[in-house]
C-alpha cells in the first residue's frame, strides 16, 4: 500500500492529472454562476441563513440579533409570515424585510400589492409598522419596509426586554398572480446612550436647494440589491439600465452631513420619435442604514431626458427621530444610505427593449460630526474608513448581460463612462427559502465582449480538458493498481 501511494504521488500522469484540474477551476469565473432565465436577479447575502415562515406566533423561529435570513411568502393562509426575536430593554431594534417577487411579464401585481413589517411585542402590542407596496409602478420589483423597536422613557408598551414578534404580512389583489416571493429579514440593534437622550428633533437645518454636482461621470454599474450595491461617494456616476430592472447604490453619510441626490435618465437618437407616454417611468427610492424607507419619487418619459430630484433632507442626527415628517426622521442614523433605481417595463413596449442610460448625481455636504455617546460600538450604525474606502474603490455592483442575463460581480471603478455601453436583463435567483443565491458574469461593454467570449471559450476548453484529464487519471489508477 505504501508502495502504491509513492508511486501515485510520483506518477506524471497523475500529477498532470491534477494540475489539469486546477488549471481548469482557474478558468472558471469567480464567484457563484447565475443559470439564465431565471425570473429574480437578486443576490441574497452570503452570511443569509434559511428560516422558515411560520403561520402563528407560536411557531416562529427564531431571528438573531444581527443575523440575515432567506425566507418566503405566499398568498392567502400563507400570506402572513411570523417570526421571534429577544431584545433586550436598552437597545434600539430594527428589523427590515426585502420582498422578492418573480420579475417579468408572468407577473402580475397592482399598485396596492406589497409588504407589511409589524413589530409585536410579547402582548400583542404593536410597536411599530411599515408597508412598502409598488405603489404607481405596478410591476414586479424588490420592495422593503423596516419596523422599529425604541426604547423611550414614558413609553409604556414595548420597552422590557423579552420575546418580540415579528410578523410580515402580504397584501395581494384579487387579479393578481399568486406566485411565492422571496424574504430576506435582517435584525440590527442601535446601542442606548451613556446620556440621557435628547426628546426633540432640531429646530433648523439647511432646507435650501442645493445642486448636486455636475458632469458626465464615470461609469459605475449597480447591485442587484442590498447586499451587492454599488458603493459611490460624492460624485457624478453613469449607468445604463434595461425596463423592468432595479440597480442599487450606496453612499455612506456619517453624523452631521447631508445626502443631496438627482437622477436623469437620458435620451437616444432613436427616441426622439416620441412614441408614447410613460408615467412613473424612472422610480427611484431611498432607504436609511436600517432598510426603512427614507422617500421615493418618480419621473415620466416621454422621450427626451428627464429626472428626479430628491428634496433636501435633515442632515444625519440622533435627535432626527423625533420629527415629524417620515422622511426627515428617517435621516437618524449614520452609515450606508442605500439607492434603488427602476426602469418601467413599460419602456419596452413604447421605446423597445434597450438599455437607457442614468446619470447618478451624488452631494454629500459637510464635514462629519462626533456619534451620539453610545454605551458600545454601534455596529453598522456609522461610518468607519473601510466604508470610506470601498465606496471610493466602487465596491459592489452587478455584471449585468444582455438577452438571458446574469448578474455577479462589478465593474472597476474607474471604467470610463463614454466608452463603456454594457447590456442588461435580468436574471438570478429563484425565489423562496432554498439555497442561497448567487452573482454570475457577462460582458460589460463593447471592448469587454471580446474578452468575454475569450472567456466563454477558454471555460468550455477548461471543462473539457477537466473531463479528459479526470478519464485519463481513472486509467492510470486502475493501471497502478493491477
Amino acid at each position: 500500500m505504501r508502495r502504491l501511494k509513492a508511486e501515485r504521488r510520483r506518477d506524471p500522469r497523475l500529477v498532470a492529472a491534477t494540475v489539469g484540474a486546477g488549471l481548469c477551476a482557474a478558468l472558471l469565473p469567480h464567484g457563484p454562476a447565475v443559470a439564465a432565465g431565471n425570473s429574480d436577479p437578486y443576490v441574497y447575502a452570503d452570511s443569509a441563513q434559511n428560516v422558515r415562515a411560520a403561520r402563528n406566533s407560536t411557531d416562529a423561529a427564531e431571528l438573531k440579533v444581527g443575523g440575515t435570513y432567506r425566507s418566503s411568502i405566499g398568498t392567502g393562509p400563507s400570506g402572513a409570515a411570523y417570526y421571534r426575536v429577544e431584545l433586550d430593554s436598552a437597545a434600539n431594534a430594527y428589523v427590515s424585510a426585502v420582498a422578492v417577487p418573480p420579475l417579468g411579464s408572468g407577473t402580475k401585481v397592482s399598485y396596492a400589492d406589497g409588504i407589511t413589517v409589524v413589530l409585536k411585542d410579547s402582548n400583542g402590542n404593536r410597536c411599530d409598522s411599515e408597508r412598502a407596496t409598488f405603489r404607481s409602478g405596478a410591476y414586479p420589483r424588490p420592495i422593503a419596509a423596516a419596523a422599529a423597536r425604541l426604547v423611550r422613557p414614558g413609553r409604556l408598551n414595548c420597552q422590557t426586554a423579552g420575546t418580540y414578534y415579528v410578523v410580515v404580512e402580504r397584501k395581494t389583489d384579487a387579479e393578481s398572480t399568486r406566485q411565492t416571493w422571496g424574504l430576506e429579514l435582517h435584525v440590527a440593534t442601535e446601542p442606548g446612550l451613556v446620556t440621557a437622550a435628547p426628546s426633540r428633533g432640531p429646530d433648523t437645518w439647511p432646507s435650501a436647494s442645493v445642486p448636486p454636482p455636475s458632469g458626465t461621470g464615470t461609469l459605475r454599474r449597480g447591485g442587484t440589491g442590498f447586499n451587492d450595491a454599488k458603493a459611490l461617494t460624492a460624485g457624478v456616476w453613469q449607468d445604463r439600465i434595461r425596463p423592468g430592472q432595479s440597480h442599487f447604490y450606496r453612499v455612506p453619510v456619517d453624523w452631521g452631513q447631508q445626502l443631496l441626490l438627482g437622477t436623469d435618465l437620458g435620451s437616444t437618437a432613436q427616441d426622439t420619435a416620441r412614441n408614447g407616454f410613460v408615467p412613473g417611468a424612472l422610480d427611484v427610492e431611498l432607504y436609511n442604514p436600517a432598510r426603512a424607507t427614507v422617500v421615493a419619487k418618480e419621473a415620466p418619459y416621454a422621450g427626451e431626458p428627464t429626472g428626479v430630484a430628491l428634496d433636501p433632507l435633515p442632515p444625519v442626527a440622533y435627535e432626527n427621530r423625533f420629527l415629524l415628517r417620515g422622511d426627515e426622521s428617517a435621516m437618524r442614523l449614520a452609515g450606508w444610505y442605500y439607492l434603488k433605481v427602476t426602469l418601467n417595463p413599460a419602456m419596452a413596449q413604447k421605446y423597445g427593449d434597450k438599455e437607457s442610460g442614468v446619470t447618478l448625481r451624488v452631494g454629500v455636504e459637510g464635514e462629519p460630526q462626533k456619534a451620539p455617546d453610545y454605551v458600545r460600538d454601534p455596529g453598522e450604525f456609522q461610518v468607519t474608513a473601510d466604508d470610506r474606502k470601498a465606496a471610493e474603490d466602487g465596491e459592489g455592483g452587478a455584471v449585468w448581460s444582455g438577452g438571458a442575463g446574469a448578474s455577479g460581480s462589478g465593474d472597476s471603478s474607474g471604467s470610463s463612462a463614454s466608452s463603456a455601453a454594457p447590456s442588461a436583463s435580468s436574471s438570478g435567483s429563484s425565489t423562496g427559502g432554498g439555497s442561497s443565491a448567487s452573482g454570475g458574469t457577462a460582458s460589460a461593454s463593447s471592448g469587454s465582449a471580446a474578452m468575454t467570449l475569450l472567456g466563454v471559450a477558454g471555460v468550455g476548453t477548461g471543462t473539457a480538458l477537466l473531463l479528459w484529464l479526470a478519464a485519463w487519471r481513472l486509467v492510470a489508477v486502475r493501471r497502478l493498481r493491477g
